[in-house]
């Protein structure tokens, strides 16, 4: 074991040095990049071929200060290769874009990568080529992880019950929010019935209401209301004898800070008898005080320990209140992230020592459980976020695929069909980066194309112009069972997820526990 070990840091080293010199010689070789080093095309590609970028933001993506970064920018200024400004609006603020010279670099650089990469797998057949990039994944999460070290360890590291309030949750698996058209009653009942918490969403439930389009807020509060009195209804007849023993988990709904209404709709969800109210999408500071005295848990999301500390003491001051518990969404997750895209990279390095952090943030509320929650997870991924102070873990496509799922079928099988479609990041009308799957609503929002104009006003921070899609359109062509022009939010891709095999995946919501829990 020692000497294979060995071997492979050897080939490493080796790999790695053959990488930047194969590079330093391209840049040299090509008219496009020549008489730039290898920091400095990183720059450039940094900057982007795409709007111009602040130098904190391009020192983000490169993982530099941003003064390391000045003297690289004044070389390639100098070099002509970018285009460096005050913002009219601000001239304290420095934007950086590319010119003509730094855009043709940055291309031909692409290219070579490409040729290179492509060269490099051409010997390999797609089932090597998945192991392949499987195991570099694996080599990065390693090398990741390195950087912490875990709280936990041992071999029997498993999900246990954990309380919330007074809620006794037997398997703290978190259903995620997908949309209206699979946070749905069947769904939430399923999961809760398993001892986790089923999850209902608020983000326009009311769609196919016949006053939808005439009162969306009256109509959503009106589905909503619905939505959670059948899923505890369901709940209980998925338990023998009506009732929900202790331990069999909660019916939720997800409420964003930024929905239209957001106050009726947290009043609805109490009154019809949510028993958790999860906010996120925003800071929801002004949450504790529309609950008042009501017995309903609260539980934020949040994407750091800053995050946690601001609503903390903010909770506290106004409400004399702390959270129930936390749930954070890293960089990988479904559907709307809580990072700038060009902040994602770093996210994604630190991801561990964020949950360490927060966890250390909720250290004096000993009864405040922790949920992490970042995209596809398996068992070995449960075990990995548990060691680093995890109570419990959020789920969701893996939940879209399964049989008990309302939403229509032909939506549910893409989910099914796992890793066959690729995805990719746009911009939300909330101005965060949304990670979707590759459609023909994809392919509009890329060409600028997919909004149609027409506006109901779901979202309170919504700018309603240079949008690239409207979320209440495209969620409910999704819940009208529109895979092709519905939004389809998913989780970063993994070579491990499967890939065009409907069966390869859990498909009832008691396989899906039982993978997880082990």
């Amino acid at each position: 074991m020692r000497k294979t070990a060995d071997r492979a840091n050897e080939i490493l080293t080796r790999l790695l040095r053959t990488v930047l010199k194969t590079e330093e010689e391209a840049l040299r070789h090509s008219p496009q990049t020549r008489g730039l080093t290898p920091g400095e095309i990183h720059a450039l590609t940094a900057i982007g071929t795409g709007r111009a970028k602040t130098m904190t933001q391009v020192a983000a993506g490169l993982k530099i200060s941003v003064g390391a970064l000045t003297t690289t920018m004044n070389k390639l200024v100098k070099k002509g290769f970018v285009r460096r400004f005050r913002v009219a609006e601000d001239r304290r603020i420095v934007k950086a874009e590319l010119t003509e010279t730094g855009l043709a670099a940055v291309c031909a650089h692409a290219a070579f990568r490409e040729k290179t990469a492509a060269g490099a797998f051409a010997a390999l057949t797609g089932d090597q080529q998945e192991t392949f990039v499987r195991f570099l994944e694996n080599i990065e999460e390693y090398y990741a992880m390195q950087a912490v070290r875990p709280v936990r360890t041992g071999p029997d590291l498993a999900l246990l019950p954990v309380r919330i309030g007074d809620l006794e949750i037997a398997a703290p698996i978190f259903q995620g929010d997908l949309g209206p058209a699979f946070s749905t009653p069947g769904l939430a009942a399923a999961v809760a019935a398993q001892g986790g918490v089923g999850v209902l969403s608020s983000t326009q439930p009311g769609f196919s209401e016949p006053d939808y389009e005439r009162d969306p807020e009256g109509a959503n509060r009106r589905a909503l209301k619905r939505n959670i009195r059948a899923a505890l209804r369901r709940r209980r007849e998925f338990c023998t004898g009506g009732e929900p023993p202790a331990g069999s988990g909660a019916i939720a709904v997800n409420i964003l800070c930024a929905s239209a209404g957001y106050e009726d709709l947290v009043r609805t969800a109490v009154k019809a008898g949510a028993q958790i109210i999860i906010s996120g999408a925003g800071v929801p500071g002004s949450l504790p005080g529309i609950v008042g005295d009501a017995g309903v848990k609260l539980v934020p999301i949040v994407s750091s320990a800053r995050a946690v500390a601001v609503l903390r003491k903010r909770w506290a001051k106004k409400y004399n209140r702390a959270p129930d518990a936390v749930i954070f969404e890293g960089p990988g997750k479904s559907g709307h992230l809580g990072f700038k895209e060009e902040h994602l990279e770093a996210a994604a390095d630190r991801f561990y020592q964020n949950i360490l952090e927060i966890r250390r943030e909720l250290a004096d509320l000993p009864n405040c459980p922790l949920i992490v929650g970042n995209g596809r997870l398996n068992r070995e991924d449960v075990k990995k976020l548990l060691a680093y102070g995890a109570d419990g873990v959020q789920i969701e496509e893996q939940f879209a695929a399964a049989e008990e799922c309302d939403a229509p079928a032909g939506v549910r099988a893409v989910y099914r069909a796992g890793g066959a479609r690729e995805s990719l990041l746009v911009k939300s009308p909330l101005g965060m980066p949304v990670r979707i799957l590759r459609n023909r609503l994809a392919a509009r929002i890329l060409e600028g194309s997919a909004w149609s104009g027409r506006c109901i006003g779901c979202l309170d921070s919504c700018p309603k112009k240079d949008i690239s899609f409207c979320l209440a359109e495209t969620l409910a062509q999704t819940a009208r069972g529109d895979a092709e022009n519905g939004i389809l939010f998913c989780g970063k891709e993994r070579t491990d997820a499967p890939a065009g095999d409907m069966q390869a995946a859990p498909l009832t919501v008691a396989e899906i526990f039982a993978e997880l829990c082990g």
